[in-house]
């Protein structure tokens, strides 16, 4: 565990990427989790998580600006807080039903193709269609779990838990990165957000996955 927190440690300090270490680390312990069943291994990363990020905090400016955007992004709405206060105003001028596929003005956020896709959907698509397409990836991430509990050996059962764990981290950080529920890290949305490696990356995760359930058939 300390062995996998130190690396992802040292991504951040090389790379300045909060959220690929973030990601690693959590998928970790989410596989130590399913491969044990021990909750001890939850609380463990859970705190080294924490003090990971306070020691980023002192030490780098980029985990600093993303922590205060979070904490009060309006303190600097048109300076460095300026995409989140945007992913702000477009989630909530979408309401219930949105503005209309082509009608809202997401492209006033600089990354909205990539980072803040889901800030788009729910501006032109309302909370129902951020909803549906919630319900989408949630859908993914069930069908994968139940292709882990019906996996046969020791291998893919934990081969498709850590991809329906991904898959499901991934998702969480990003969607509550623009939602102001976490700290932004940066991270893609599946299937969704622009980016070729990223969309490369989710296909091969699906092929695998279904190569897994056709073994279990």
């Amino acid at each position: 565990v300390l062995l996998v927190w130190g690396f992802s440690l040292v991504l951040l300090v090389s790379q300045r990427d909060l959220g690929t270490g973030s990601l690693i680390f959590a998928v970790f312990i989410a596989l130590l989790y399913l491969a044990t069943g021990q909750r001890r291994y939850l609380v463990i990363g859970a705190l080294l998580l924490a003090v990971g990020a306070a020691i980023s905090y002192k030490l780098f400016g980029v985990v600093r600006l993303r922590v205060d955007s979070w904490l009060d992004p309006f303190a600097d709405p048109s300076g460095r807080s300026f995409q989140m206060v945007q992913s702000l105003i477009a989630i909530a001028g979408g309401g219930l039903f949105g503005r209309g596929f082509g009608i809202g003005a997401p492209t006033v956020i600089p990354v909205v193709h990539s980072d803040f896709i889901y800030s788009a959907i729910a501006e032109e698509w309302g909370a129902l269609g951020a909803l549906a397409a919630l319900a989408l990836l949630a859908a993914l991430v069930q069908r994968s779990l139940r292709i882990a509990l019906r996996a046969r050996g020791n291998f893919r059962p934990l081969l498709a838990g850590g991809l329906a764990a991904l898959m499901a981290l991934q998702s969480i950080f990003i969607i509550g990165g623009v939602s102001r529920a976490l700290p932004l890290t940066g991270v893609t949305l599946p299937f969704l957000s622009y980016g070729g490696s990223s969309l490369l990356i989710q296909f091969i995760v699906a092929g695998l996955l279904l190569k897994l359930s056709h073994d279990t058939a």
